[in-house]
């Protein structure tokens, strides 16, 4: 079918101004916020589950590609799609119901996770899984990507929550996985193959996801100033060993450091590391204990809820801080066992150093979830190939130290060979088998977001 036929049948089904042909559209859909392209031929603009199923059943009949897509917040490419139907979930952004009795909501994918969580505030309940993109990331995207954050050193991310969804299949088929309910062993655990299925499998309609009360209490908030790598090494090991589960521990390096103090106008410490940690109140007296054994050269204890708020902040804004550095930037997103954070970022800072690149780093220093930031220049072509090597040592290093090439940020179309490699080497070639299998038994016709993820490796 050509693309106008295409495009003309899917006005009919969604109405004419729900789909999107014209060049400026195709461009605004043909990023995400990785530096990947492809232009769809159609964006699709469905506002129910029965128009979703008929564009499937379309793309099925004239073996279309078609992708879900909520905000385009993918870092590394894995909602971009060459052809075909992009879909643009955020009409369907529905809060159905709250239930305070059996702690879930069932929610419509397109709605934001911060909307979410005004929502359900009202209730009493809030949704923990915070990405640094809630603001904006959807429902549908965040478990598609099974989305991490700042709290998912206590509280787990997008895999832990999500106990039902509703999907509509490659065949335009709709299917029910799980239950809404606190235990069910029926069955193969099938929901959670979605879970960071990157789109390659199904197109999520409706999902319901556990919920849990407002804290009674207001985690205490601190920022910490550490002179070493191995100060921080020791933080995190003491509080475990202390059984203290913080509600965040998340660090950033000194160039993050002189990077805020510069662009936003904050007076940091500029020291190696600094760290920005949730407390509970029971354990603030035990947990400033341990970070003074630590040798913190500063401990900033947040006085009320405007402080609380400047310091996660400075956390929030120092992407964007660092990023101003550089003409162009690259994020990364690998983990390693804790035990090794120490030896990962001397690694790091010798990949910097070979390439005479900057790469800035923070991440969540509770769960060995670190993020480089490669600065170059885009206009460069040596720069770009010095950022393309280094990103590829960081993501092998990685993988050498028993981590992996991502924690929350998926495979898209960036990290397709580097996550073939790291099963290669972690004893997972039967494992990939099994995957490809099951792509096959989910979309056949292999239509579902092609050429991403475990297909292409």
């Amino acid at each position: 079918m050509s693309e106008r036929n295409l495009a003309a049948e899917l006005k009919r089904i969604v109405g004419e101004d729900n789909v999107l042909t014209d060049p400026t559209s195709r461009m605004e859909y043909s990023k995400d916020m990785a530096e990947y392209e492809g232009y769809p031929s159609s964006i699709v603009k469905p506002a129910s589950e029965s128009e979703v199923i008929r564009v499937v059943r379309l793309a099925d009949r004239t073996k279309s590609p078609i992708v879900a897509r909520g905000a385009g917040s993918s870092l590394t490419g894995a909602a971009v799609l060459e052809g075909g139907i992009v879909l643009d979930m955020r009409r369907m952004n529905r809060v159905i119901k709250v239930d305070a009795i059996n702690w879930y909501v069932q929610v419509q994918p397109g709605i934001s996770l911060d909307d979410l969580n005004i929502e359900l505030r009202r209730h009493g309940f809030f949704f923990p899984p915070d990405p640094a993109s809630s603001y904006i990331c959807t429902v549908g995207g965040a478990i598609a990507e099974g989305s991490g954050g700042l709290r998912c050193v206590k509280y787990g991310t997008m895999k832990d929550w999500v106990i039902s969804a509703r999907v509509v299949l490659a065949n335009g088929e709709v299917a029910r996985f799980g239950e809404p309910l606190p235990k069910n062993r029926a069955g193969y655990d099938l929901l959670h193959l979605l879970v960071g299925s990157e789109g390659t499998l199904g197109i999520i309609t409706e999902a319901h996801l556990r919920i849990i009360p407002l804290p009674a209490t207001t985690p205490r908030r601190l920022l910490l100033a550490l002179e070493s790598w191995d100060s921080v090494g020791k933080v995190i090991t003491m509080l475990r060993r202390s059984a203290i589960v913080p509600g965040l521990l998340e660090f950033l390096d000194r160039q993050h450091a002189q990077a805020i103090n510069a662009k936003l106008g904050h007076n940091l410490e500029e020291s190696e590391a600094t760290l920005i940690v949730d407390i509970d109140e029971p354990d603030l007296n035990e947990a400033v204990g341990i970070f003074k054994a630590c040798g913190a050269k500063e401990i900033r204890i947040a006085k009320d809820e405007e402080e609380a708020d400047n310091l996660y902040q400075i956390r929030a804004m120092a992407l964007l801080a660092v990023k101003s550095l550089a003409p162009a930037s690259q994020v990364e997103d690998v983990t390693v066992p804790l035990d090794r954070l120490e030896e990962f970022l001397t690694r790091l800072r010798q990949v910097a150093i070979r390439h005479k690149l900057r790469i800035p780093v923070m991440g969540h220093a509770g769960d060995g979830n670190i993020h480089p930031i490669i600065l170059y220049d885009s206009d460069s072509a040596t720069s770009k190939e010095s950022a393309s090597k280094a990103f590829e040592e960081i993501c092998r290093d990685a993988i050498r130290m028993d981590g992996s090439v991502s924690g929350e940020h998926g495979i898209g179309t960036q990290k397709i060979k580097l996550f073939r490699e790291q099963l290669e080497l972690h004893e997972g070639k039967e494992a990939l088998r099994l995957m490809k299998e099951i792509k096959r038994i989910f979309d056949p016709k292999g239509i579902m977001n092609p050429g991403k993820y475990v297909e292409a490796a």
